[in-house]
């Protein structure tokens, strides 16, 4: 049944790869029990133009925050390492700001600024700190909703602190208990540089395919709290399908019933965004469509990735793509999030009401 849902998403895909407004994507709809992809259009258009396939690898960019480094974080809260409360610098001593706390780097209320395009002169990972510890703070810790992708940096080294290497710790605790097998950070360096869809040509990198796309992830050497993670269609189905089962699937408990649980409260609604630990949380403004549930979580990635988890429908949609191929000056691309997931919302209603 699942496939009939992804059918009329695909009518829209089709369309505006036809339109040339996107290169290709792949897709899925998935459930507690069953999950269905398919795909549509080109791999790559430059250097040469090539056809895309069910296991094409796409940059996840920022769908890494949630599909590595949220749950790695809920982790470590489970096993009694932090809590939502600990303070930054109480881990971190050399981190400026003492009331910090891990669930504002998860809500994104730090205070930490959205951006910050001086990071393009740090050299590595190191220098990256460094700066991050430099930057003033916005607005007072718990007080506002500002997406930092810096805050996330931050959230990633915690998670070395305790864990060791982030790429590591998520091999070992998310993607290979789950078979997330197409699933990893740096897939060039693995081999795997063919299996992935370039994302942006600049003058800078040339056609990236196979490194991260988000500049400060690659500055970072590919792996980094805010981006970096590629994967498959099927592969992070089998992810948002464990999310659906309380935290596991096939018999690999991946977080506690109750810290999914966690991801079902808006810890931000007095502010101005919804939002879950990770996650957009039933929050209006989002390229989740117009027939989103009040109970539903949301991310999107720069790269042109989206995924939508929906606790009342029981249900997942996902959209793999590199909307940035071969330049990011793409207008629709929002457009293309919305419409995708308003059709398939309204088939599944449909077929549910029968």
């Amino acid at each position: 049944m699942a496939n009939q849902f992804i059918n009329e998403g695909k009518k829209i895909l089709e369309r505006f790869v036809e339109s040339g407004e996107l290169c290709g994507a792949t897709f899925g709809f998935a459930t507690k029990d069953e999950y269905e992809c398919d795909f549509v259009g080109y791999k790559s258009l430059v250097p040469e133009k090539s056809e895309n396939n069910i296991n094409t690898l796409y940059d996840l960019a920022s769908l890494s925050k949630v599909v590595s480094t949220t749950v790695l974080a809920l982790k470590l809260i489970e096993d009694g390492y932090i809590s939502l409360h600990t303070k930054v610098s109480s881990i971190l001593p050399d981190f400026p700001y003492d009331d910090i706390t891990v669930r504002h780097l998860m809500t994104h209320t730090s205070g930490l600024p959205a951006d910050d395009k001086n990071y393009k002169r740090c050299r590595d990972k190191e220098d990256m700190w460094k700066f991050i510890k430099k930057l003033k703070l916005n607005h007072e810790p718990g007080t506002y909703v500002e997406y930092s992708c810096f805050g996330y940096i931050v959230l990633g080294r915690i998670i070395e602190h305790f864990k060791g290497d982030l790429d590591k710790c998520a091999e070992e605790e998310i993607f290979k208990p789950l078979g997330m097998n197409n699933t990893m950070y740096n897939p060039k360096e693995k081999g795997r540089e063919d299996d992935c869809a370039p994302t942006e040509v600049t003058i800078q990198r040339g056609c990236i395919k196979g490194e991260v796309h988000d500049g400060k992830a690659h500055i970072m050497g590919g792996v980094a709290g805010n981006a970096g993670v590629f994967s498959d269609i099927k592969d992070v189905c089998r992810f948002v399908a464990m999310i659906l089962n309380d935290g596991q699937l096939t018999g690999s408990r991946i977080l506690k019933a109750s810290t999914v649980d966690l991801l079902g409260k808006n810890y931000t609604e007095i502010l101005n965004s919804n939002r879950t630990l990770g996650w957009l949380f039933a929050d209006d403004v989002t390229n989740a469509g117009d027939y989103a549930s009040d109970v539903s979580l949301f991310h999107t990635g720069f790269t042109g990735s989206a995924i939508y988890i929906d606790f009342i429908r029981e249900c997942g949609i996902i959209i793999l793509d590199n909307a940035v191929h071969p330049t990011r000056d793409n207008p629709k691309k929002e457009e293309i999030r919305n419409l995708f997931f308003n059709q398939v919302l309204l088939k599944y209603d449909e077929e549910m009401t029968k």
